[in-house]
């Protein structure tokens, strides 16, 4: 049973660190894969396409296998806990296997997808564990909210020191040879991962949610993959928040995308870019420090619905007044609170869908469901590049061209208008599935703890 006592303040002020370790390993495969494949291991650029196009389609396809398997495991360390101790060291070997340079370019390409197929398997397996136990740890929604945030802020300084230190790494450790200094960089990355998910699996030993063994286990802990699957249909905040999510996520990944086609050619002062990317990962850290103490006065749905209509605002500005580079980042630093607040909220108001969906069913499908935050990331990531493809062609562009008016109103467009258009409707969908207010949680919870005492 989930322990109903208070948690300590070390776990709460710490649940976020295995989110620093993972972020600085994780950025590797964002910044570095498809140039690692290409320019570093050589690998011709049609394979390489093959290469992202076949993982990607496993990498959204492990979420929900992730869950089904996380639901089905019951290590003696706890269902949860238990992953963040086996699972990091066997993501990290196979995730080196995604950075090395073997054979040639044939056999390489098929090792690095062996590497990436398995690394993304487990660690969709840990990271939806360690999100499961902002649910499993506790039911009181203050300390939710204050993990959800705290992870928010562990998530953003992640980010920004590999932002830092990254690149810096990969040549400091190849020292001349790129590909050795990738893989030596992931090799490192991983150690800090692993370290950090091992520190919060010592402090979560008294708060370790562990059904019993399972020929005796209780009926709500023995669940089918349909009755899992079921936990979606019949849980409109979750399909709400998801489908909100992956238009957040969305807007994210385009406005990444085409920030180098908008620095280059409307502002014209590519030299900036890299301070524009830091900028965005500092605002969330302190949108995440901000995100807690609103969160508990005005609740979760209330705050992520002003911090979205902050973020359409921000991109309306920039896609209807002319500006230069300065401008330009300062509106987007301000709108970009709109998207570091909610990151920040996202695993207690995924925890209140699970609270949801066992008031709805009797059934707690909390792994599974917890599972699926990385859903709306995988799918945005897969179909970002299909929308910043069309934005550029529909702009005529052409690499290194002289700017023109179309092509300027194009990046524009792409840039503030596309990702307000993904965002806004995120938003309404928001609005109308997810209705879940601070009275409601503790109403359903209520209903959940007479249930089990009955």
């Amino acid at each position: 049973m989930e322990s109903q006592r208070s948690l300590k303040k070390s776990v709460i002020n710490l649940y976020g660190l295995p989110s620093f370790g993972f972020q600085l390993f994780v950025n590797m495969e964002v910044f570095f894969f498809a140039a690692f494949l290409t320019d570093f291991a050589k690998i011709p650029v049609a394979t390489a396409g093959t290469v992202l196009m076949v993982t990607s389609i496993f990498d959204i396809f492990w979420v929900p296998t992730a869950g089904v398997l996380l639901e089905k495991s019951n290590m003696r360390w706890g269902r949860y806990r238990s992953w963040l101790l086996v699972g990091p060291p066997l993501a990290a070997a196979f995730f080196a296997l995604q950075f090395m340079k073997i054979g040639d370019p044939m056999m390489n390409a098929v090792l690095i997808s062996i590497g990436f197929i398995v690394s993304h398997l487990i660690w969709n397996i840990f990271y939806a564990a360690h999100i499961a136990m902002n649910n499993s740890m506790t039911t009181v929604r203050e300390e939710r909210i204050s993990m959800a945030s705290n992870r928010g802020m562990f998530n953003a300084l992640g980010s920004i020191s590999f932002s830092m230190i990254g690149a810096k790494m990969i040549d400091f450790l190849g020292n001349g040879d790129k590909a050795l200094g990738c893989t030596l960089t992931v090799v490192a990355s991983g150690i800090v991962m692993i370290l950090c998910y091992w520190a919060l699996y010592a402090l979560t030993k008294d708060y370790a949610y562990h059904p019993k063994a399972a020929s005796e286990a209780k009926a709500e802990d023995k669940m089918s993959i349909g009755e899992m699957l079921k936990q979606i249909v019949i849980n409109p905040p979750l399909i709400g928040l998801m489908l909100a999510e992956l238009g957040r996520y969305l807007g994210r990944f385009i406005i990444f995308g085409m920030a180098f086609y908008y620095f280059k050619y409307v502002v014209e002062n590519l030299g900036v870019i890299s301070i524009f990317f830091t900028g965005l990962n500092v605002v969330c850290f302190f949108g995440a420090i901000a995100t807690a103490p609103l969160a508990k006065k005005f609740g979760e749905r209330t705050i992520y619905i002003a911090s979205l209509t902050l973020f359409i605002a921000g991109l309306i500005i920039v896609w209807v007044m002319p500006m230069n580079y300065i401008s330009f980042m300062v509106v987007m630093f301000v709108a970009y609170l709109g998207y570091g607040m909610p990151d920040a909220l996202g695993v207690a108001m995924y925890s209140a869908t699970v609270d949801y969906g066992e008031w709805k069913t009797g059934k707690n499908a909390r792994g599974f469901i917890m599972s699926l935050i990385s859903f709306p990331i995988k799918t945005a990531i897969f179909v970002r590049s299909v929308v910043i493809t069309g934005v550029l062609v529909s702009a005529g562009y052409v690499a290194d061209m002289a700017p023109t008016p179309e092509l300027i109103s194009g990046i524009k467009n792409g840039i503030a208008l596309v990702p307000a258009i993904f965002i806004g409707a995120g938003l309404i969908i928001i609005l109308f599935l997810y209705r879940l207010t601070p009275e409601k949680q503790k109403e359903m919870q209520e209903v959940i703890a007479a249930r089990k005492q009955g």
